[in-house]
């Protein structure tokens, strides 16, 4: 895959749920836990993606520097990048030293 710069600044962001102050159940919701630049590739190929695109989803390949945060990122955890909320469908796996690259798809518009 060619190189290119990581120019888009994306939040990392994990579900949260918790209790109010009385004890009560709140609803879940989305936590930053932080900010990192990223190298986007939009519809690279895998059979993942192939029916992401059935299903009106747009999958794209998130390459983003390895470090702790980033290796903490799994499915259940979201790449925000603008008004698109891309899920992780797996943990990352690394491609180069110091980079991981996570497929991603988040709902057209």
């Amino acid at each position: 895959m060619a190189s290119g710069p990581r120019d888009k600044l994306v939040s990392l962001q994990r579900r949260s749920a918790g209790t109010d102050d009385y004890g009560e159940d709140m609803p879940a919701g989305w936590e930053e836990v932080g900010l990192e630049w990223a190298r986007f590739f939009w519809g690279r190929g895998s059979e993942r993606r192939e029916a992401a695109q059935m299903q009106s989803q747009q999958s794209a390949t998130i390459q983003l520097l390895d470090c702790a945060l980033t290796r903490s990122m799994r499915a259940k955890d979201r790449i925000v990048l603008g008004e698109l909320n891309f899920d992780i469908a797996a943990p990352g796996a690394p491609i180069t030293r110091g980079e991981l690259e996570f497929t991603v798809t988040a709902a057209a518009s």
